[in-house]
């Protein structure tokens, strides 16, 4: 199901997790460190997604669960979410049902061509959580950069590339015990990785593990 949040639900994926503020915090304490967040994701994002690439914006919208009261709806986010959808004329929808939350989720997608910045509205709405669990995808790969309130899931089709951006981006890890690394499995048959020390060290803290 394309929610980001699914991502961690499932091992097959080439998947990390980095978070762009320090200390696990979910909100920066002044404009310099807001601007720094910014900045990384827009770093990262045209990492994953390729500059002037084509890739997809897959937004999810939680239709009412079956045990929530139509009245315990936030009006105020559903009318900003149907203002992001008019600005990035989102057209072509599939619908999911989830057994966990028992509600059905419409995800809504259009695809653009990636340039850095120009999709900051789109990642001030996360980071505000006006909009939840969205997917930017590279058309041509596959490649998924899932930012959520102060960071991001990345997830490339082969360990290797996974392991490139890491070498490049170890300094964002998460804090000890929220990192998360995972490859497919078939695919890492046959691969082996070699990183730097201090690379190997950060993913291992990020893991919640100490360094061998």
């Amino acid at each position: 199901m394309p929610v980001g949040q699914t991502f961690v639900d499932h091992g097959t994926w080439n998947l990390t997790r980095f978070h762009l503020l320090p200390n696990g915090r979910q909100a920066a304490l002044n404009r310099q460190e807001f601007r720094g967040l910014f900045e990384r994701f827009n770093i990262l994002a045209t990492e994953v997604l390729g500059e002037n690439q084509p890739f997809w914006i897959m937004i999810p919208d939680r239709a009412t669960p079956e045990w929530m009261a139509p009245s315990a709806i936030d009006k105020a986010q559903r009318a900003r979410l149907r203002r992001l959808r008019s600005r990035y004329n989102l057209t072509q929808r599939w619908e999911y049902y989830s057994t966990s939350d028992k509600c059905v989720y419409r995800i809504e997608a259009a695809e653009f061509i990636w340039q850095p910045k120009r999709f900051n509205h789109l990642l001030l709405a996360n980071y505000h959580e006006d909009v939840r669990d969205i997917i930017l995808m590279n058309a041509t790969t596959g490649a998924v950069f899932a930012p959520y309130i102060a960071g991001v899931y990345v997830s490339q089709p082969t360990p290797n590339e996974l392991i490139a951006v890491l070498k490049q981006y170890y300094g964002w890890l998460p804090i000890p015990g929220d990192g998360v690394l995972r490859f497919d499995p078939a695919q890492m048959k046959s691969g082996t990785f070699e990183v730097s020390k201090s690379c190997a060290a950060a993913i291992q803290k990020s893991l919640g593990s100490e360094p061998a």
